[in-house]
């Protein structure tokens, strides 16, 4: 159903591309709707998360009153990467701040997470919550993962002997798949154990399909597949399980449906991948059959804005969290996160959903122009 509502957004979409990857920033309304008006809404623009006073309401001063000023100057994420989401808290990995910070949205606690000894982090960049709420965090300084159980104090390490360079950890059942841009491949190893199980996309041949060159992020879909944002053969490869290679999706270019600097990735319930694009400063939507059908997001100085984008996550479980901040009308299905790694804002979270009244549309074709021919985005 997603599939068929986006194509027509896609065509829609091509001229707010071009700006949008050219960093050209936007005035702000009181809703940022993706696509625009007079489409009809599919994605909104929530609300940000980068520090202790994003949990407070900001009408009254009260933040800074509890907080004090220098409080809440360093109560704050200074270098995002990572996110997750579970049981109301958000899960925020800080590169500078050697850790990672919690914002609880049910206590309305803003807390930071730094390990020490065994458990220090020194360059965190992604991190994982199982359904233990046990935390696996990358850190490419230390080459390991370092495992904190649900009261964030430390449990394990995993891969400290495996001259790792791990950027993005997932864990599926007993199994725990660790991203390595030292040797372009995913390590899976055993949950308990620590033991090295096998290798994903080890191959010496350069021209073979599945080799693996820069793998940055993965994402699991709902059939089991991994899904491998490579970045530097700017694609996405998709795997099974146990490492049998299916499929590459996208190539490198600077037209709508390319990519150039591919980072997070996450699989919705229908099948749609969401791809983080770093150059292009957005997320773009291909259906389960590799097509696109849209993009949101565009660089700014606004809340709204997402600059040098690096994580994308989708949530179902957490909307009652967010219903509040859409607009009137607006019924939320489910959320994105999507962190940036340096602006104003570390965290924006949109709503993908539908309006309870949608106008209707007698002929959407009359409207649609009779060709188009993609111009270069200027970067």
């Amino acid at each position: 159903m997603l599939s068929k509502s986006l194509k027509f957004f896609s065509i829609l979409l091509l001229t707010q591309f071009l700006v949008a990857c050219g960093g050209t920033p936007k005035k702000t309304t009181e809703f940022i709707f993706y696509p625009p008006p007079p489409s009809a809404p599919k994605i909104q623009y929530l609300t940000s998360f980068s520090g202790a006073d994003d949990l407070v309401e900001k009408t009254s001063g009260f933040s800074d009153f509890i907080l004090g000023d220098e409080a809440m100057a360093t109560s704050r994420v200074r270098k995002a990467y990572g996110v997750a989401i579970k049981d109301g808290i958000i899960y925020l990995v800080d590169i500078r701040g050697a850790g990672f910070a919690t914002f609880d949205l049910n206590k309305k606690e803003f807390k930071q997470v730094r390990g020490t000894f065994d458990g220090r982090m020194v360059k965190p960049i992604n991190i994982f919550v199982d359904d233990k709420s046990h935390r696996y965090i990358t850190d490419m300084k230390r080459k390991l993962v370092v495992v904190f159980d649900e009261k964030n104090e430390f449990v394990r390490t995993l891969g400290e002997d495996d001259d790792l360079r791990p950027s993005d950890v997932l864990v599926v059942d007993e199994r725990v798949f660790i991203s390595d841009i030292n040797h372009n491949v995913i390590q899976v190893y055993n949950k308990n154990t620590g033991e090295k199980l096998y290798t994903i996309g080890e191959n010496k041949n350069e021209d073979t399909e599945g080799r693996l060159y820069i793998p940055t992020n993965m994402a699991l879909s709902p059939d089991n597949h991994l899904y491998v944002s490579a970045t530097m053969n700017f694609n996405i490869q998709e795997y099974t399980l146990e490492g049998e290679f299916i499929r590459s999706i996208g190539k490198v270019g600077n037209r709508v449906g390319n990519l150039t600097r591919p980072k997070g990735i996450d699989i919705d319930k229908d099948g749609n991948i969401y791809v983080v694009d770093a150059s292009f400063s957005n997320v773009q939507i291909f259906n389960k059959e590799a097509e696109i059908l849209m993009y949101f997001g565009e660089a700014g100085g606004y809340p709204h804005n997402i600059n040098l984008p690096a994580k994308v996550v989708i949530d179902y479980d957490n909307v009652s969290y967010f219903q509040k901040y859409a607009k009137p009308g607006f019924e939320l299905e489910y959320l994105i996160l999507v962190t940036s790694q340096f602006g104003r804002s570390m965290l924006n979270v949109y709503g993908f959903g539908h309006m309870e009244e949608e106008p209707d549309v007698a002929n959407p074709d009359e409207n649609k122009p009779d060709e188009i021919k993609p111009d270069v985005v200027n970067q």
